[in-house]
Order: C-alpha cells, then sequence, then structure tokens
C-alpha cells in the first residue's frame, strides 16, 4: 500500500473534488501505487453526487438520441457496481405507460427496451415486456386511461443513498494510502517548472495550507471552471450546467413510472422506502452553484405533469415533505436540454498539460471515468500501472452473495450486539460488511444502540461512526449525507438536539458551537422546503 507524506505535503496526484468522480479517481490513483491527496471544499458527496434520482441506471432514454455507446457503458458500470455493494443496490423493474401523442410509439419503445436488454450484462434480471392496456392496468390500476395505449418493463437499479457509494469510495482510497480532506478549498493552484503548488483554505477553522504534486486533477463537477481559473485557465468555459430537482412526497405507489411529459422529456415517479421521489427536471442553469434549490416553474410543472398521469391522487403543492435541486456538470452543448450528451472528456491543460480536467459524465459511469482520469495521470507520470477498481473490492463489500450474508450474518450479529435483527439487517444493507463496526460502537453506552427515529432504522453508533471513520465534521455531514434518517419526513429535526450532544461530545464542539450547528442544520432543511 502506497503512503503518503502528508507532512512534506509532497504527492504524485492532487484530486480537486470529492463527489463520486474525485473519489474514484482517489482510489484507482491509489490502489495503481500513487501517492494522492484529495481536496473537497465542503462534505464529500455534498454537490451533484445526492442530487440525484437514486438510481445507477443504463441511459434507456439515450438510445433515442443514438449514444449506443454511452448505454453500453453504462449498463456495464452498473452490473460492475452490482457485483461490488449488492446491498446498496437494488434492481427495479420501472413501467414506461405509453399514450397515443408520446413522441414514441410502442413499436419505438419495444426496440428500445429490446435492444437495452440485449447490451444489459445482468442475465439474472427478469425479462423486458411491451404489453397492451390491460396489463399495464394490472400493475398500475390508477394511470389515466385518456389515451393509454399499453406500456414498456424495464429495469434499473435503486441506490436509496448514492451519497454512501461516494463514501464507500472515499473509504477504500484511504485504505489504499491516499489521504482526503473534506472542507478544504482550493483558492490558488500554481503550475511550477515541475508541478503544481495548490494552496487551499479549511472551511471550518479558516487556516491555510500549501500542498504540491506532480499531477492535478480538477473533478470539480459543476465547480470545474471555477478550479480553472484557480489555476488561471480562464479561456472557454466546459461546464454547460443543467438544474433538475426532485420532489419527495408521501409514497404515492409501489410500481416505478418512467414517463413521457407533454414537451417530451422524461422523468421518475418512483418509491423511495416510505416515501415517493418525482423528477427530475433539466434546465439551463446560470445562477450560483452554491444556493440550488428547486423553484416554483420547476415544482409546478412536476406536479402538473404527474396529475396528467395519476389523476386520482390529487397531488398538490401541500403533499410535498420537501425538495432537492443539483446542477449536472454537462461537458458538451446543444439547444435542447435533454438532448445534451453525457457522455465524458478528459481534458490535459495548464503549461504543461499537468492539469487533468475530467467534465460530464453520469454518476453510473464514475468508475470508467476515474480510470481513464488516472489513466491520463500515469501516462504524464510515466507510470504503467494499470486499473483494476473493475475486481477489486469496495470498503464494505461482502466475502459472498448478499442473501447468504444476511442469513449467516444477521443472527449471529443480533444476537453478539443484543440489538434486533431488523436493525442489523438495516445496517449491512447501508454498511455492507462493515455494519459490525458500527455495532461495535454500541458497547461504549447502551443508549448508542437504541434507535433515533420512529423513521427509520439508524441507531446513534451511527452518529459516531460517521465522525470517526467516514470523515463527518458538521451536523449535514452526518445526517443527511451518512444516514437513512436525513431521507425521511423531518429528516432528523426532531431528534437533531441529541445527535448534536453525541456529536458535540467527539468533535470537541463548545456549547456556542453546537448551537451554531444546529442551527445550520435547521436552516439547510428550510432551504428545500422554499419553492
Amino acid at each position: 500500500m502506497p503512503v503518503s507524506n502528508e507532512q512534506n505535503r509532497n504527492f504524485d496526484l492532487i484530486v480537486i473534488g470529492g463527489g463520486i468522480t474525485g473519489a474514484g479517481v482517489a482510489r484507482d490513483a491509489a490502489l495503481r501505487g500513487l501517492s494522492v491527496l484529495l481536496l473537497e471544499k465542503r462534505d464529500y458527496a455534498s454537490g451533484v453526487s445526492s442530487k440525484t434520482t437514486r438510481l445507477v441506471h443504463g441511459g434507456l432514454r439515450y438510445l433515442a438520441n443514438f449514444e449506443i455507446d454511452l448505454v453500453a457503458e453504462a449498463l456495464r458500470e452498473r452490473a460492475i457496481l452490482r457485483r461490488q455493494c449488492p446491498y446498496l443496490i437494488t434492481p427495479m423493474p420501472i413501467l414506461i405507460p405509453i399514450y397515443k401523442h408520446d413522441p414514441h410509439g410502442r413499436a419505438a419503445i419495444s426496440v428500445g427496451i429490446h435492444l437495452y436488454e440485449l447490451l444489459s450484462r445482468e442475465k439474472d434480471i427478469p425479462h423486458y415486456f411491451t404489453a397492451g392496456l390491460e396489463k399495464t392496468l394490472s400493475l398500475e390500476s390508477r394511470l389515466n386511461r385518456e389515451g393509454l395505449k399499453g406500456s414498456a418493463l424495464f429495469y434499473d437499479h435503486q441506490i436509496i443513498m448514492p451519497e454512501r457509494l461516494v463514501i464507500e469510495n472515499i473509504i477504500a482510497a484511504r485504505e489504499a494510502g491516499a489521504v482526503v480532506r473534506s472542507h478544504m478549498s482550493a483558492e490558488k493552484i500554481e503550475e511550477t517548472g515541475d508541478g503544481v503548488v495548490v494552496t487551499a483554505r479549511d472551511g471550518l477553522s479558516g487556516t491555510t495550507e500549501s500542498f504540491r504534486s506532480k499531477v492535478l486533477v480538477n473533478a470539480g463537477g459543476p465547480w470545474v471552471d471555477q478550479v480553472r481559473k484557480a489555476g488561471g485557465i480562464d479561456r472557454v468555459k466546459i461546464i454547460n450546467p443543467t438544474k433538475g430537482i426532485h420532489l419527495v412526497l408521501p409514497k404515492l405507489s409501489e410500481q416505478s413510472l418512467f414517463i413521457a411529459s407533454k414537451d417530451g422529456r422524461m422523468f421518475f415517479i418512483i418509491p423511495m422506502d416510505q416515501w415517493s421521489l418525482i423528477g427530475t427536471t433539466d434546465t439551463k442553469y446560470d445562477g450560483d452553484l452554491n444556493e440550488v434549490h428547486a423553484d416554483s416553474d420547476d415544482v409546478d410543472y412536476l406536479l402538473t405533469e404527474s396529475r396528467r398521469v395519476l389523476p386520482g391522487l390529487n397531488l398538490t403543492r401541500e403533499s410535498i415533505l420537501y425538495t432537492y435541486a443539483g446542477i449536472r456538470p454537462l461537458a458538451f452543448a446543444g439547444e435542447k436540454e435533454s438532448k445534451i450528451s453525457r457522455k465524458h472528456r478528459v481534458i490535459a491543460e495548464g503549461r504543461a498539460a499537468r492539469i487533468i480536467t475530467i467534465a460530464g459524465g453520469k454518476y453510473t459511469t464514475y468508475r470508467n471515468m476515474a480510470e481513464d482520469v488516472v489513466d491520463a495521470a500515469c501516462s504524464k507520470l510515466g507510470s504503467r500501472v494499470a486499473c483494476t477498481t473493475a475486481t477489486r473490492p469496495l470498503a464494505g463489500s461482502l466475502p459472498v452473495e448478499l442473501a447468504e450474508y444476511l442469513k449467516e450474518t444477521v443472527p449471529q450479529l443480533s444476537e453478539r450486539y443484543k440489538v434486533s435483527a431488523e436493525t442489523v439487517r438495516h445496517l449491512i444493507h447501508y454498511y455492507g460488511a462493515r455494519a459490525e463496526k458500527v455495532l461495535e460502537i454500541t458497547k461504549e453506552d447502551p443508549r448508542l444502540a437504541e434507535p433515533i427515529s420512529l423513521e427509520c432504522r439508524d441507531i446513534h453508533a451511527q452518529v459516531l461512526y460517521g465522525v470517526r471513520e467516514e470523515g463527518a465534521k458538521t451536523l449535514c455531514d452526518i445526517v443527511l449525507r451518512r444516514m437513512h434518517l436525513g431521507i425521511t419526513t423531518r429528516r432528523g429535526e426532531q431528534q437533531i438536539d441529541l445527535i448534536a450532544a453525541f456529536a458535540a461530545k467527539e468533535l470537541k464542539w463548545s456549547k456556542e458551537e453546537m448551537k451554531q450547528q444546529v442551527d445550520e442544520f435547521r436552516d439547510e432543511l428550510q432551504k428545500e422546503k422554499k419553492f
């Protein structure tokens, strides 16, 4: 395992950005023997990586743009992810209702889903099919019957908490030797004769530090052009940002739907545990990248289209529990946002091509994107070590099949730590093989084994685990990006004072700091209720 010399602050590679791509780059590079430093200006996965539709999907709709190579890449990567972390990812049947005036008829959609099935490498998933009116209504009886011609059914994969996959990669990178630092913003990037110097500011303490590397990777996502500007690269912008929003409501249906809106755009209505998720939109964005929220037009669009397809549910603004919004860092431009390619680009920049920028891409294809980036870095560094991330386990990877692991492990851990089997099962589905590390913390205080909320099975030990092992430094980090509690109806607002007390002891907050953390947490929740 490579060991980086953090005291000297010299690295082979500095990665700017701690979303899914940056985390994947850090893991890949460290596994190839490079010394790596990752800097994230906020929390890991706090940007676009936590604002997805919570799917690891193959991109069925991109077939309409004839991007067969992109779909094939996404399906290949989806299969790899399912092998590596089946505890996080669950296959999900999705129904496409087909109406008389939809842009794609039943014949065209049938061709598309069968091509999708042929490209898929997961042959254990049930057959994809098209259906007539009667079969369609048996799958979702509340569909609007006016103009309904039939449906198609295909499979994609749900990841309830995409943030967890980012953390899996962060931990795996760290264990391979990488140094990972959150809440560290790269303020200045200077090229030298033989490398790059990065000056970064700690967003919590305000202190600055300088680091040196031979190559720098810009994985800033929507902030790619801001990172380029910090490095004196302010030519033509690379990123063409578009905004996507989501609505979270009480559960509407057990059946996932993929719907064509009147203007031809596609959106999902999918169950998410006890809730439903509606999204996403796709509109050009030129606002503040640090303050991205749903606006009134976005919300009205999704509600109107959802009511059109499911008229009996009486969906109103009052039905919405909260919203969230993110920016797609698209690497290409186009007239119609939904038609812009989601392919990625790797660009060598700077005076000596030591700054490697990754732009575009999809959450699902992050591993392949990281491989392309690290290949480019290794070429510059003169290293010929091959990528192994397709076959190497992630942080919580299981030693056996998920069903077998649950059957053997759940009763053992339930007995050993005196917690319910349901709690153990819940923890395994979010931490994989690391669930026992969470349960080990319960030995310190009986209260740590207690459920936090009636809305989910999270326990207080997860608060301490998030701080000790997963780099959480604020209450928003802990609850919104480490725990299932963060996607429930109240999102931990009722329990935040007790959570803060546990966190304060671990992070050595004063009473004033603890109060500030609680206030900032509640402010963050309120931002996602204003629309």
